[in-house]
């Protein structure tokens, strides 16, 4: 299927990107290489600006051709504890990322030749032509800007996938918050932590360099988010807590994932979308940026495809190469999800799980939290 006979050479793009966050800024660099007309459209005014600033991650940096400054910490150690369990694994690539570092990176491996980034735009609405493929989308001002192909990468905001059925409009979010702290334990151990005190969520430490560190607590029951501050400062005053972390300011950081069903339509027509607009965050390892970065490289190549051969039918090989690398160890990961929601606030469960990791082998473990066990590259 042809992708345009009606198009508009006025501020018209090969391909239209709503949102300059992880997904978009992969994508506009990939598209980049591909020497293709692309404009990059977000509505803060400030690309590096973020609700956290630095995450867990099992990523393999220049897998992604980053650098090693993006990393903020390096830890080789994983401590899960529950209330009166510990399990402390060890692992060869677990980071604490900066997320502005690697942000930055990304858009100074954009091709400005090819890539036009264009901030505190607000898009509306997304408009079809004569043939039903979408033609452009149209910002609060009604400004307009064309593409051959148009991407959702807005996020959790879910611009278009929510609009179009891809993604339901209203969906559960898993919530967190957290403080950047004096770090008083082991700066190559991380934490993740369990049990009722965290009622029906869960902690974490991430060791920073300057014995700093992120202490967070994360949740989807709605009535614990509406009090999320309030219950990060009770476990700031738990014992095993104290003795690693001493809170020394009131700055608090916060932001959202999505819960959903595994979801396998990213593309509808000439609309793609990538990132946690269709909710490619791992359902185990809540860390999205290694498993977005790998869709957004997918989408660039099909994209690239459709618009060399001027048929958007090759767009669905980035739902096909998804679904083969992903979409099996995503289901397995969503089902214990709904476990760890269930039995997190049991102490005695929880003690339980974390004995019986014990008959696993620390290979097997770091591969199932990392995300990438079963993962097969096609």
């Amino acid at each position: 299927m042809e992708l345009f006979k009606y198009f508009s050479s006025m501020n018209s793009f090969d391909v239209v990107i709503i949102g300059g966050g992880t997904a978009g800024l992969m994508l506009a660099r990939e598209l980049g290489k591909f020497k293709r007309s692309t404009l990059v459209l977000d509505r803060k005014d400030n690309l590096l600006e973020f609700s956290f600033n630095t995450l867990g991650s099992f990523m393999k940096v220049e897998d992604f051709d980053l650098s090693k400054n993006v990393i903020a910490q390096k830890t080789d150690t994983l401590v899960f504890q529950s209330k009166n369990i510990k399990r402390e694994l060890k692992a060869d690539n677990l980071y604490v990322l900066d997320k502005k570092k690697v942000h930055e990176e990304l858009i100074n491996a954009i091709d400005k030749e090819y890539v036009t980034t264009k901030t505190s735009i607000h898009i509306k609405d997304i408009i079809k032509d004569k043939l039903g493929n979408f033609s452009f989308v149209k910002d609060t001002n009604n400004n307009k800007y064309f593409g051959k192909i148009i991407i959702d990468a807005s996020g959790t905001n879910g611009v278009f996938s929510k609009k179009i059925g891809l993604r339901e409009k209203n969906g559960s979010l898993a919530t967190g918050v957290e403080y950047n702290v004096a770090y008083l334990g082991d700066p190559q151990k991380m934490y993740l932590l369990s049990g009722k005190d965290f009622q029906g969520g869960y902690g974490w430490i991430f060791p920073l360099k300057n014995r700093r560190a992120i202490i967070g607590f994360g949740t989807y029951n709605d009535k614990v988010v509406k009090q999320l501050k309030k219950r990060l400062n009770e476990i700031l005053e738990l014992p095993l807590i104290k003795a690693l972390v001493l809170k020394d300011n009131d700055n608090v950081e916060g932001g959202s994932v999505p819960i959903t069903p595994v979801l396998e339509n990213f593309v509808l027509k000439n609309l793609v979308c990538v990132g946690d607009s269709v909710s490619q965050v791992n359902p185990i390892v809540g860390e999205g940026y290694k498993f977005i970065f790998e869709a957004s490289i997918m989408a660039s190549k099909a994209i690239e495809k459709s618009l060399k051969y001027n048929d958007i039918n090759y767009l669905y090989e980035y739902e096909t190469e998804w679904k083969n690398r992903f979409s099996a160890n995503y289901k397995r990961s969503k089902k214990a999800q709904g476990k760890i929601y269930k039995f997190t606030n049991n102490d005695v469960v929880m003690d339980l799980a974390l004995l019986l990791m014990r008959f696993r082998s620390n290979d097997r473990l770091i591969k199932s939290i990392s995300g990438e066990y079963g993962l097969e590259k096609k």
